[in-house]
């Protein structure tokens, strides 16, 4: 696939890895709240899991309305300092605060009732506070991707270098805590639960959103607005004219909802496998799969476009996803038989991840420039901070209706810190829900993809286009 702005540069290779690094330190964080925080509030800060559901079914809607608000916000008046560096500058000192706020808790308030009030409101106000500080934060830095240059080639360098970043960040985290989970299990231990998510909540907000913020002081905006302010009219109907916005919007939609299988993941290596860091074995083959899997993306663009390669990524996946679910069907408890299965799936699987992490945003740029090539307005805010709407239903809704599951396929919690053995029967319905899930949605979000139009001859003309617009001015 060709660009009208063939091999002019505007990124150092400096700034491309400090935009990753950043991105590194925000994944971080974010890994731990969307992956651990369900576990956390129920198991360690032992509140009940109908309270969390409902909190993160509230948390859930609110993002759907607050994450467009924030992006109008940004969109609505330029800044000529940057109008997204400068929102990072300011928001992440917050964000490190009650990233480390989020899981102490445990630190702070003793009572031992699922339902004690002062755990509640501690809860809503570290969880709310965290969840507003990180859209903030988060949509200025999805938004920067479409500006830190014009040239669609280094902005793939740039999305592939930040989710390079992004594995290894998030990789960490699957590593560190089920070793931590199993290690403070053991009777010759001191370590608690507490002092477990303690120490890394710490860790994520001081190092992991302190790299983040090197995002506000050394990545550039180089594509800006012409007009100093944009009415909130004309920004509206820039995205409701969108189609390629929309349908890629559709398909996150409908694919963030895979996040109710993974939110079982440590469900099923704990409770059912019996070791949470079985789930390191499975990741790190899949893992070095992965991060050779971006090295596959240039030779793919050499046949294939944008739309052509993520649909076949994206049904190729789900199909491997339902091979796995077929054969647990039978074998979901079995070490020796689960152990390999998963992992010869998870390298299967990360053949293409290089793909799924890196095209889908690169789409997202395209329809970015397509709402100004189409209506002369840039809405970087608003499309990826309505993109964050859909992919936050992950860490809200998702987990707000894993938790709601959990009651219904009735999981015993543990309410001394000592593991609960699980019958046969929720054990199997832990695995099903880990695996089917995924399989399902990841086929589904195939089908808006299907009809994404800025490809071939129309991408080229569209950047062509303002190519020669941007020259003028």
């Amino acid at each position: 696939m060709g660009s009208s702005y063939g091999d002019e540069k505007y990124v150092s290779k400096r700034e491309n890895i400090i935009y990753g690094i950043a991105n590194g330190g925000q994944v971080f964080g974010y890994s731990l709240v969307t992956s651990y925080l369900m576990y956390f509030y129920v198991n360690v800060f032992s509140i009940d899991a109908r309270i969390i559901s409902l909190i993160f079914f509230i948390g859930g809607i609110w993002d759907i309305i607050n994450n467009p608000l924030i992006g109008l916000f940004i969109d609505h008046k330029n800044n000529a300092l940057g109008k997204l560096t400068s929102i990072i500058r300011r928001c992440s000192p917050f964000q490190a605060i009650v990233t480390a706020l989020i899981f102490m808790g445990p630190v702070f308030i003793k009572d031992t009732s699922s339902r004690s009030p002062i755990k509640i409101v501690y809860l809503l106000i570290t969880y709310f506070l965290w969840e507003f500080l990180y859209s903030i934060t988060d949509v200025s830095f999805g938004g920067l991707v479409s500006v830190i240059s014009p040239n669609p080639i280094e902005r793939q360098k740039a999305i592939s270098t930040s989710n390079i970043c992004m594995q290894l960040a998030s990789s960490f985290v699957f590593v560190a805590v089920p070793l931590m989970l199993d290690f403070s299990r053991l009777e010759s231990t001191n370590i608690s639960l507490i002092t477990v998510f303690a120490g890394i909540g710490l860790a994520a907000g001081i190092i992991g959103v302190g790299l983040f913020s090197l995002s506000g002081f050394f990545v550039k905006e180089r594509i800006h607005q012409i007009k100093a302010k944009q009415s909130i009219r004309e920004l509206l109907s820039s995205v409701t004219h969108n189609k390629p916005l929309l349908l890629l919007l559709l398909s996150n939609m409908i694919s963030s909802f895979a996040g109710i299988g993974t939110a079982f993941s440590t469900y099923y290596y704990l409770d059912v496998l019996g070791y949470a860091s079985l789930s390191i074995i499975v990741e790190a083959v899949g893992f070095v799969v992965c991060m050779f899997s971006y090295s596959l993306i240039k030779a793919a663009k050499k046949h294939l476009n944008n739309k052509k390669i993520i649909i076949l990524c994206y049904l190729s996946v789900a199909a491997i996803r339902f091979i796995v679910f077929f054969i647990g069907l039978y074998y979901y408890s079995e070490i020796k038989v689960m152990l390999p299965l998963l992992i010869i799936s998870n390298c299967a699987m990360g053949l293409f991840m290089g793909a799924m992490n890196v095209i889908p945003t690169e789409m997202l740029t395209e329809a970015t420039d397509y709402a100004e090539w189409k209506t002369g307005i840039r809405t970087e805010g608003i499309a990826f901070s309505l993109k964050n709407s859909v992919v936050k239903v992950y860490g809200t809704l998702a987990q707000g209706f894993a938790a709601f599951l959990l009651s219904a396929i009735q999981y015993i919690p543990s309410t001394s810190g000592e593991a609960v053995i699980q019958t046969a029967e929720v054990q199997r319905r832990i695995w099903i829900l880990f695996s089917l899930i995924p399989a399902v949605v990841g086929a589904i979000s195939a089908i808006p993809i299907m009809f994404y139009s800025i490809v071939d001859s129309e991408r080229e003309t569209m950047l062509q286009d303002l190519k020669e617009k941007r020259e003028k001015h």
